[in-house]
C-alpha cells in the first residue's frame, strides 16, 4: 500500500491517516457518539446523553447544567447541514458570522465551554463541525482555551480553529476522499470534519503529549 501524508497548516503531518483513524476507532470512544447524529434544529436530551459519551461531562459538577442547555441553547435553523469543505468563499463569509453567534450563545450558558458546545453541534451538523475540544484547539491555534474567561473570546478562538479546519480539509480533500473509500467497512460512517478532528486530537494527545491512555487499549500501530 502506498504511503500518503495528511499535511496540516501548522506544519505537522500524519503518515497514512487511514491507520490513525482505524486505531482511534479501535481504542477510543466511537460507538455511542458517532452513531447518534440527529439533524434537527434543537438540542435534545438524547444529544446531551450522546455528548457525555464523548466526555462532555454535562451535569458532572452541576446537576442543573443539562436543564440550562435544553432551555437556553440557540435554535440552529440558520445553520445549514453542509460539509465544511463544500462551502464557497462567499457563503463562508456569511456563515462564519452566524456560527460565531451560535458559539457565543452556547458558551454564554453557565457551565458550557467551546468543547461542550461543539460536541453537541457536531451531532446536529456532523459535516460542518469538527469537534474543537481543548486538545484540538491547542493543536490548531496554539492556545489553551481554558485560560480565557470571556465567551466572546472563546467564540472567536472557535471560529479561528474552524477556519483552519476548513482550509486543511480542502487542502487534503483527495486524501480524505480516499480514506473514506477505504474505511467503508467500519460500522459507523464519519464525515470529513470528524475524521479531521480525530487526526488533530490524536496527534495532540498521543504524539505531542505522549498520552497513551485510552478506554479500550493503547495506541501503537499508527504512532511514530
Amino acid at each position: 500500500m502506498s504511503q500518503v501524508s495528511f499535511m496540516f497548516s501548522n506544519g505537522k503531518s500524519i503518515l497514512n491517516p487511514e491507520d490513525r483513524i482505524r486505531e482511534y476507532c479501535e481504542i477510543e470512544i466511537y460507538q455511542g457518539y458517532d452513531d447518534k447524529h440527529s439533524i434537527t434544529n434543537k438540542i435534545t436530551r438524547s444529544d446531551v446523553d450522546a455528548a457525555n459519551k464523548l466526555y462532555a461531562m454535562i451535569d458532572r459538577y452541576d446537576k442543573f447544567e443539562s436543564k440550562r442547555i435544553l432551555e437556553e441553547s440557540p435554535d440552529l435553523e440558520s445553520i445549514p447541514n453542509m460539509d465544511l469543505e463544500n462551502i464557497s468563499e462567499p457563503e463562508w463569509k456569511i456563515l462564519k458570522n452566524k456560527i460565531k453567534q451560535i458559539f457565543y450563545k452556547f458558551i454564554s450558558i453557565k457551565g458550557v465551554g467551546l468543547a461542550k458546545a461543539v460536541k453537541l453541534l457536531h451531532l446536529k451538523r456532523p459535516g460542518l463541525f469538527p469537534i474543537l475540544d481543548s486538545f484540538v484547539i491547542k493543536f490548531l491555534a496554539g492556545v489553551d482555551i481554558n485560560s480565557f474567561e470571556w465567551p466572546l473570546k472563546k467564540a472567536e478562538i472557535g471560529i479561528r480553529a474552524l477556519e483552519i479546519a476548513r482550509k486543511d480539509i480542502m487542502n487534503n480533500i483527495k486524501i480524505l476522499s480516499k480514506t473514506q473509500q477505504n474505511i467503508v467497512d467500519l460500522p459507523i460512517p464519519m464525515t470529513n470534519a470528524r475524521l479531521y478532528d480525530i487526526l488533530c486530537w490524536t496527534e495532540e494527545k498521543w504524539v505531542i503529549r505522549d498520552n497513551h491512555n485510552a478506554p479500550f487499549g493503547t495506541p501503537s500501530k499508527s504512532v511514530p
